[in-house]
């Protein structure tokens, strides 16, 4: 059966939360959704990745078009069989997981001072991470922490330095909208609610400073 959804005018991770509840039906084959931005395509992207399903997309009379489709036995993977083909696949790994632009909190008279020193400090830790040689997964950033992905940012070059070296960057859509960052982010450095849960549950590790 084929199941069609208009998603459009729905905010993060809603899309996908919405399609996913749709997918997990057992006698769902297919699922045509609708959806009016790119962030929501790579957002239902990631989640037919993460369940190894068949992904297409088109534009269409300003809107998006998604395809979501199971393999000809048209069997889905339950949540534990996907976090085992996951960490097979080398994608549990270490995440680091920043939900503050800070790293820490002070305890001193003078909070800006404080908060100075301790922005300062993230920037160190995520310079020693680079360099440290330690294999990291991805950096996923949310609440004040998508303050990182700034192009003003201090932390900036850390984070473009170690996604050149293969890790995966990636910030909270509706924390970007929320700190007005949304459109200074590349669209495919953009995820959601859902999937960073996903990453923190297939991780091996999480670090969080």
């Amino acid at each position: 059966m084929k199941k069609q959804l208009d998603l459009r005018g729905l905010t993060c991770p809603e899309p996908v939360l919405k399609t996913k509840k749709v997918v997990d039906q057992a006698d769902v084959k297919e699922v045509e959704a609708l959806v009016d931005s790119e962030v929501s395509v790579q957002n239902l992207a990631r989640l037919a990745r993460s369940q190894n399903l068949h992904f297409q997309s088109s534009r269409e009379n300003g809107h998006h078009k998604v395809l979501i489709s199971k393999d000809q036995t048209g069997t889905v993977q339950t949540q534990s069989e996907t976090a085992a083909a996951a960490t097979r696949d080398g994608a549990g790994g270490t995440i680091i997981f920043i939900s503050k632009d800070s790293f820490g909190q002070g305890n001193s008279a003078s909070p800006e001072k404080d908060h100075d020193f301790s922005l300062n400090l993230l920037n160190v830790f995520l310079q020693t991470v680079h360099q440290s040689g330690h294999e990291v997964r991805a950096v996923l950033l949310a609440n004040s922490g998508v303050k990182l992905m700034d192009p003003q940012s201090p932390h900036q070059q850390v984070l473009s330095d170690l996604a050149r070296g293969g890790v995966e960057v990636l910030a909270c859509g509706l924390c970007l909208d929320y700190y007005g960052l949304k459109e200074k982010v590349k669209t495919e450095q953009i995820t959601n609610m859902f999937a960073i849960c996903e990453y923190l549950f297939a991780a091996d590790k999480v670090l969080s400073p």
